[in-house]
């Protein structure tokens, strides 16, 4: 063979080569609409002042966890704004983490380590806000209620018996008042539950919902009507009891303080 054919040969196959590379990719890139570098930049990860993107299911080890601490306040969301916030109180001056995920997986959304734009500190001005357009927007169906928020006060992961901050959440509107509170859980396997709110000091319960059985990986909520049963400023808190299928007793505390004034 001549040297000339030899060298064409070989540019032929390394143009072959490269034009199959190249329908191979424009395939991949029709196939997923456009969205390998879309999904890639939904991914959890470092953005500006929190972690926040996409992660892998999560696994809790605990019989029951706290999926959200939050008012009971629902602006409409019915067009996502700009940006998504939330705001909450301290009786004093503590570390805070903030935890935001989904309540029922769908996406498997998550918000974490976040970098307030200032100290938190005592009072209700602590304040964080997050641009729904790096993700949220590219979600479809995740609006804010969607979300599940904790505000977990010294330990950054949860415990059986844990403190936080219940968060406001809203995306312009926010009420002057607090009219109630919602606690969300989730049990690892089914139970039959109860919940009781006490004041921090202890006393008479101030409310008592008996849930019944509740189905393991299923979210649940217990709710505190404060037009029903009105309270002072104060340390309070929740205590779920029960047992499962096999009689096995669980639990779960959860300590907070209540400032029905936004100030």
């Amino acid at each position: 063979m001549s040297q000339g054919l030899l060298l064409n040969t070989r540019f032929s196959s390394t143009a072959n080569r490269f034009i199959f590379l190249f329908i191979g990719v424009f395939l991949v890139f029709g196939l997923t609409g456009g969205n390998v570098l879309g999904q890639s930049n939904l991914e959890y990860q470092k953005r500006v002042n929190r972690y926040e993107g996409l992660k892998d299911r999560p696994v809790s080890g605990f019989d029951i966890e706290l999926l959200s601490a939050h008012v009971d306040y629902h602006e409409d969301t019915s067009v996502i704004g700009e940006f998504y916030q939330v705001r909450f109180f301290l009786d004093q001056t503590q570390p805070v983490h903030l935890l935001a995920r989904e309540i029922d997986y769908k996406h498997f959304y998550w918000l974490d380590r976040v970098e307030p734009p200032a100290p938190w500190q005592k009072g209700f001005a602590n304040v964080f806000a997050w641009p729904t357009a790096d993700v949220i927007q590219q979600l479809k169906g995740l609006s804010l209620y969607n979300l599940g928020v904790v505000a977990r006060l010294g330990n950054a992961g949860p415990r059986a018996d844990e403190r936080v901050a219940p968060v406001l959440m809203y995306q312009n509107q926010q009420p002057s008042k607090i009219d109630g509170y919602v606690f969300v859980f989730r049990l690892r396997d089914e139970a039959k539950i109860k919940g009781t709110i006490y004041k921090a000091t202890g006393g008479k319960p101030i409310v008592e919902q008996d849930l019944g059985w509740q189905s393991g990986g299923r979210p649940f909520e217990i709710r505190w009507n404060l037009s029903r049963s009105p309270a002072v400023a104060g340390a309070y808190k929740l205590v779920l009891s029960g047992y499962l299928s096999n009689n096995d007793p669980v639990g779960h505390v959860v300590h907070f303080y209540h400032q029905p004034v936004i100030k």
